[in-house]
């Protein structure tokens, strides 16, 4: 029994908040009934009673006549004695208690408040301290509550970024919640459906990444269902297979989340790519050859945005084609691998296994016409071998190919260093060298300006044009599909925004590439371009972009531009239309 209430008192002890306070009331008033009830044997008052119990100092130092008056004396002793053990000590470490456990779930991300209007991002991965700067920086956020839930250690990560932000004031706007996002208790308590936007991040390197995003998706959807305002909510994805499901999902029916699904890679890709003028035109004469070092997340990313907007004029005049190609080791598995995750594209593709000992060709199946214009290479050498140095020097010196190079690698010290040494000959060309780093620029800054290292451009998580928002993703492809909703629609949508959330997420993606390829166009031919070549240029692209999506080869409208019949309206009626999807 004894051992019972040790515990039962331990466990009141160590209890914070309400609870502990509740106890101590309840004690309070047990033993304040309990005197009352004995002082009745002295005719001993409540009042009497409570003033001793509550002012202990008052009890009377000297003995006044006799009879029961000993006993009232130690009885009254009994009850400051109470007094003190109960509303003092007690008291003050229960207080004491409170606020140590307040203070301790507060630091570890258990304390939960209601919230309204607020930014909820959902995951601390390596993306957060890049979101919370652009929170900060941008005035359409101003004085909004930020609210992150991480499965990590709160206090290790809220001290992290709060070193990396270094920015008192604003870190106050930031309540860390240590929850699940797949778990429908914790995303309840971070009151999502009161948000004015959802980021679901995750964390880094999390085994199942992406499901238990789609978990939270899920769960959100059930949680923000009924009437109100729509909630803009972007869920960042690791891997293309996981883009691949959302490809053959419908449009959201009912929903109030506007659901932006997006590649982290792609999109760290498509801002150098698409956003900047690193890629290099290639003459009529000329080929574009992509060399990607390292066969890992970020390399596919930059070979799938390459390979969406990478489509020139010249190939229908010298049938010159775009040829990607992947450099790394042991590289047979990763192109089998890469290949059966896009077998529609590739029954139609120039592609080839290379290797110190040859070349392996493979052509388009048989049955399938020779009309698209990206050919791909998997090179089974490391990028430092003599093999891949002396194929890079000649590369760069040959003038009927613009050479790039992307190193993508996943440790951003392996990219530094490789960026450091290659050969002279592309450092002297000028070949622009693209370089994935997830942290620190520095280091790529001063290689860049002292000239000694040719044409190098930071790109990844690190980068300043990192739109780590992702609030201009989108801008351009609700255009180009507004184009295609007012001509097709039935009936048109009011608005492009209206238009956008009725929209599945393979045509999503879609219209996002469409609108992406716009600046490399507008380069090859000018700002007067010949509207027929921009047509040609646009159903070129546009077969890349659905076969690398998972249309079948044999799709009706997957042949050359010559053989289109009125689809080629379709792309005529985004060519004419370029300025309103550049600038609105």
């Amino acid at each position: 029994m004894m051992s019972f209430l040790k515990r039962l008192i331990d466990r009141i002890l160590s209890e914070g908040e309400g609870r502990q306070l509740a106890w101590l009331a309840a004690l309070a008033l047990t033993l304040f009934l309990i005197l009352v009830a004995i002082g009745s044997i002295w005719a001993l008052g409540w009042t009497e009673i409570l003033n001793l119990y509550l002012d202990p100092g008052s009890y009377p130092l000297e003995t006044k006549g006799g009879g029961g008056q000993g006993s009232l004396n130690i009885f009254s002793l009994v009850i400051a004695f109470g007094g003190i053990l109960i509303l003092n000590a007690l008291t003050v470490s229960a207080f004491s208690n409170v606020f140590d456990n307040i203070s301790e779930k507060y630091r570890k991300g258990e304390r939960r408040y209601s919230f309204k209007g607020h930014v909820l991002i959902l995951g601390g991965a390596s993306q957060l301290t890049g979101m919370l700067k652009a929170l900060r920086d941008n005035h359409d956020f101003d004085g909004k509550d930020i609210v992150v839930m991480s499965s990590n250690d709160v206090e290790i990560l809220r001290a992290e970024t709060e070193t990396a932000l270094d920015d008192s004031r604003f870190c106050r706007r930031i309540t860390w919640y240590r929850g699940e996002r797949n778990n429908e208790n914790d995303l309840r308590s971070a009151c999502p459906d009161h948000a004015s936007v959802i980021y679901i991040i995750g964390e880094d390197g999390e085994d199942a990444h992406d499901s238990r995003s789609i978990a939270s998706f899920n769960l959100l959807n059930i949680i923000c269902e009924g009437p109100g305002a729509a909630i803009p909510c972007h869920i960042t994805f690791e891997m293309h297979s996981s883009m691949d499901v959302f490809h053959y999902l419908p449009a959201e029916k009912g929903s109030r989340l506007r659901t932006e699904i997006i590649n982290t890679g792609d999109y760290l890709v498509e801002q150098l790519l698409v956003d900047t003028e690193f890629v290099p035109i290639p003459s009529e004469e000329q080929y574009l050859h992509i060399v990607i070092a390292g066969c890992t997340r970020i390399s596919r990313s930059f070979a799938s945005v390459a390979a969406n907007i990478c489509h020139f004029p010249g190939f229908a005049t010298s049938g010159r084609r775009t040829v990607v190609s992947f450099v790394d080791d042991d590289i047979r598995g990763q192109m089998d691998n890469y290949v059966a995750n896009h077998q529609n594209l590739f029954d139609l593709s120039h592609y080839a296994y290379v290797s110190p000992d040859g070349r392996e060709k493979h052509g388009p199946l048989a049955g399938y016409k020779d009309f698209l214009d990206i050919e791909w290479e998997f090179i089974d050498s490391h990028l430092s071998s003599p093999f891949m140095r002396k194929n890079l020097a000649a590369w760069a010196e040959d003038p009927s190919q613009k050479l790039v190079v992307a190193l993508c690698f996943e440790d951003s010290s392996v990219n530094l260093s490789a960026a450091l040494h290659l050969p002279k000959a592309l450092f002297e060309a000028g070949t622009p060298v693209a370089v994935y780093q997830k942290d620190h620029v520095e280091l790529i800054e001063k290689a860049a300006s002292c000239g000694k290292f040719g044409n190098l451009t930071c790109f990844g998580e690190a980068s300043p044009r990192n739109d780590a928002l992702l609030l201009n993703r989108s801008l351009r492809g609700k255009r180009v599909n507004y184009l295609y909703n007012r001509e097709y629609g039935n009936p048109p949508a009011s608005s492009a925004e209206e238009a956008w959330a009725g929209l599945s997420y393979a045509h999503k993606l879609s219209s996002i590439a469409s609108a992406n390829s716009i600046p490399i166009k507008l380069r090859c031919l000018g700002s007067s371009p010949d509207l027929e070549t921009l047509s040609e240029m646009e159903h070129r692209r546009w077969m890349v972009s659905v076969l690398l999506m998972g249309y079948p080869a044999s799709h009706p409208d997957i042949i050359p531009y010559s053989e289109l019949a009125h689809e080629a309206n379709k792309d005529l009626l985004i060519v004419k239309n370029i300025p309103y999807i550049m600038q609105g």
